[in-house]
């Protein structure tokens, strides 16, 4: 029996998101100390301090850039994801998707997430985001079946 393709909900994928915002503060005050101890981002090295602004936004945005790139390529899903049972595949054959395109869906789906266009998957029957659209990509649910105790 083929399992029909339930897409994710709105309500799954904000979830989802607020989830991985969760589990990404750490990382990101991790890299922002480096990036300060580094680069010398305190009073002791003044100067250049929009330029020092703009690299450490850069390097935060790189490494979530690097995280969801490897989280979703190659059939892997994030800790969030797995737990809401969510999988990212290619929309037309279902198989995982690669490095090129999670990098390529990571980087647009963070212009429509912070703008709040990805919100446009409310008045869509499919439920998929206009970048999945874009990238021929789609977010499904996955629920694993139960197994009897």
């Amino acid at each position: 029996m083929v399992n029909p393709i339930v897409p994710a909900s709105v309500w799954r994928r904000f979830v989802c998101m607020g989830y991985e915002a969760f589990l990404l503060v750490g990382p990101i005050l991790v890299i922002s100390f480096l990036y300060a101890w580094i680069i010398g981002q305190d009073d002791r090295h003044p100067g250049l301090e929009d330029a020092k602004r703009l690299g450490l936004q850069m390097t935060i945005f790189i490494a979530g850039l690097a995280y969801f790139r490897w989280g979703w390529s190659e059939g892997r899903v994030t800790l969030p994801m797995q737990t809401l049972a969510l999988v990212i595949e290619d929309a037309s054959t279902g198989e995982p998707i690669s490095r090129g395109r999670a990098l390529a869906r990571a980087a647009l789906g963070s212009l429509f997430v912070f703008t709040g266009l990805w919100l446009a998957a409310l008045f869509r029957r499919d439920r998929q985001t206009p970048y999945d659209l874009i990238l021929g990509t789609r977010l499904r649910h996955a629920p694993r079946p139960r197994t009897p105790h």
